[in-house]
């Protein structure tokens, strides 16, 4: 639901006359509220065509911000596991000498609790920020079709 100013609503009161009713107390007349409906916009070709190019151009922007936020997520995450086996699980199992070849056959067994949050937060991050960079960046192309059409934003008087 959306909620905006709307010039063609009055709340001016009417009469302030206080009335009487049948027990003879006091009656105050509440301020009539007239609301005149908004003119409708016709649709002409250059908002069809507008319409049309912002939805590719979301589209396009999106599904780039998507497989990067998927890519570089999923790099990312690749990388802090890499980083916690191998400077947290390594250092733990030589120490411990029988565990070295469990540390191999299970990498991710061993990371530790800590370790695989931080990798998720990680990874997330990383893709949240692709997609709302990705979104930015939807809404600037979108602001140039309407731009470069003169529809959207524009007033609808001619100069």
């Amino acid at each position: 639901m959306q909620v905006s100013f709307n010039p063609n609503v009055s709340f001016k009161q009417q009469n302030t006359d206080v009335l009487q009713n049948k027990n003879s107390q006091p009656v105050v007349q509440q301020p009539a509220v007239t609301v005149v409906p908004a003119e409708k916009k016709s649709s002409g070709f250059r908002e069809d065509l507008s319409k049309i190019a912002k939805f590719f151009t979301t589209m396009s922007e999106m599904t780039k911000a998507a497989i990067k936020a998927v890519g570089y997520g999923a790099l990312t995450t690749a990388t802090f596991l890499a980083g916690f086996w191998s400077f947290g699980t390594l250092p733990r199992a030589f120490k411990k000498g029988n565990s070295l070849i469990d540390a191999f056959k299970h990498p991710i067994k061993n990371i530790s609790t800590k370790g695989k949050l931080i990798t998720a937060a990680a990874g997330l991050g990383v893709a949240a920020y692709h997609i709302i960079k990705g979104k930015l960046a939807s809404n600037q192309r979108t602001a140039n079709v309407d731009h470069q059409l003169k529809t959207g934003h524009r007033d609808s008087a001619k100069f």
